[in-house]
């Protein structure tokens, strides 16, 4: 775990224990024998607002209100931009990557890279 994901999970429950609102949608990273699946709350966006970049070992999400309504807000909670990196530990298939948008919540289903390892002989 790197340092600063330690101090921004502090940050959050310091956030959650004094009312304020979370700076970024709930996310769930499922580990399964081959591929791994990250789940995103983005209730709001349309798909068309959503963006998601695959690399060899990473995840980029974007997500961005495209129209903006200029309305005057009693409370405005709900996040309308949004950004996350995700590094992932294991090197991703990108042709066979999918994302889908259902209900509020963005699945993205990832399969993991065969690791091929090789055999020496002992000499």
């Amino acid at each position: 775990m790197r340092p600063w994901d330690r101090i921004e999970r502090e940050l959050e429950e310091l956030r959650r224990i004094f009312g304020f609102p979370r700076r970024k949608p709930a996310c769930d990273i499922i580990e399964r024998e081959r591929e791994i699946v990250i789940l995103v709350d983005l209730p709001g966006f349309s798909k068309d607002e959503i963006d998601v970049e695959i690399g060899e070992n990473y995840v980029k999400i974007r997500a961005e209100e495209k129209e903006k309504k200029e309305e005057r807000y009693v409370v405005k909670e709900r996040m309308r931009n949004f950004y996350r990196y995700i590094e992932l530990p294991y090197k991703i298939k990108n042709e066979e990557a999918k994302a889908k948008l259902k209900n509020g919540v963005l699945e993205i289903i990832l399969p993991k890279e065969e690791k091929v390892g090789k055999k020496i002989k002992v000499e």
